[in-house]
């Protein structure tokens, strides 16, 4: 049984109706991010410090402080209006995907469809894989190697042996936060390498902790903004999200004829030239962050010749006989 064409709908519908039906999608696009920002906002909280997480664990590793800076009054404000409307769109993206679908399917073919059922999963597949992939494994090593990289700047200090107490009282040390204490109580907490000290607190029975960072020795005191990190951090991610959908283009240039696979595989020699200029852009330049991001992206390259052998487009298209 073959199929028909499904456009009989957008033959039907006047200039008129069409520019009311994009009102309405264009409409129904933008209300629903509203509310769901307005939910993340109350939220930006455990988001911010999933954010800083990464951060954290680096400072950590090597005794600094691990306190992010706010500069101004309303910066830590604004970098949650920032998050909330980020995550509102990227909650809201599939909504707003579907709308765009409902407006252009009526003019599509069924086979053209099963192109767009095929392509957008595995858009968001790739997407996904490199969030983590950038989460979990290349910004800790990135951040590992910038405070390291300024770290290695050290004042000339005299060394001093280890002996017997110089002092009257002997500042204890640390290394996880103390259940009790007294007013007036200090100590050196470790590996953060931070001097508190327990103060009263408004609510009885508890008390607070004043906490002063301590310095290592190095000439460069590193000292990380909240909205520079925020900014960093998305920016990469967005960068490595879009830098994964090389695949899925090159699959639609294979679909599209434009391309083959034994064209690709003659000219990868230049394709990692251009990978390589690719990921120096997206990355700090660094050297290390240019590999960690050229490295994935070579086997994107490799996958994305496999997709176009294994997956033609007669494969999907399937049964062409509805045009």
């Amino acid at each position: 049984m073959t199929e028909k064409p499904n456009k009989t709908t957008s033959t039907m519908m006047s200039i008129g109706e069409h520019i009311e039906d994009l009102r309405k999608r264009i409409l129904l696009s933008i209300i629903p991010p509203l509310p769901i920002a307005i939910i993340f906002f109350l939220l930006a909280d455990p988001i911010v410090r999933w954010f800083l997480v990464p951060l954290y664990d680096v400072l950590q590793q090597h005794g600094l402080p691990t306190q992010v800076q706010v500069l101004s009054p309303p910066e830590f404000l604004i970098a949650e209006m920032k998050i909330a409307l980020g995550a509102a769109i990227l909650v809201a993206g599939p909504w707003i995907l579907y709308q765009l679908w409902r407006f252009v399917s009526p003019g599509l073919y069924q086979h053209e469809k099963r192109f767009v059922y095929f392509l957008i999963p595995l858009s968001t597949i790739l997407g996904g894989i490199g969030l983590a992939l950038m989460y979990y494994i290349m910004l800790p090593v990135i951040l590992n190697f910038m405070v390291t990289l300024a770290g290695n700047i050290e004042l000339n200090q005299a060394a001093i042996e280890i002996g017997r107490s110089i002092s009257s009282a002997a500042i204890p040390v640390f290394e996880s936060q103390p259940t009790t204490a007294a007013v007036g109580d200090s100590w050196i907490k470790m590996p953060e390498g931070v001097f508190q000290i327990a103060v009263a607190s408004s609510q009885e029975g508890m008390i607070e902790t004043l906490t002063v960072p301590l310095n290592k020795g190095s000439l460069i005191a590193q000292q990380f903004q909240l909205s520079s990190y925020l900014s960093f951090t998305i920016m990469l991610m967005f960068a490595i999200a879009v830098a994964f959908q090389l695949p899925m283009v090159m699959l639609l240039l294979g679909w599209l004829g434009i391309v083959t696979p034994d064209w690709l595989r003659v000219h990868r020699k230049y394709a990692l030239l251009v990978l390589a200029i690719l990921s120096a852009v997206i990355t700090p330049q660094d050297a290390i962050s240019m590999l960690m991001m050229l490295i994935p992206m070579y086997f994107l390259y490799e996958f994305g010749i496999a997709l176009i052998v294994f997956i033609p487009a007669a494969k999907i298209a399937g049964d062409r006989d509805d045009e």
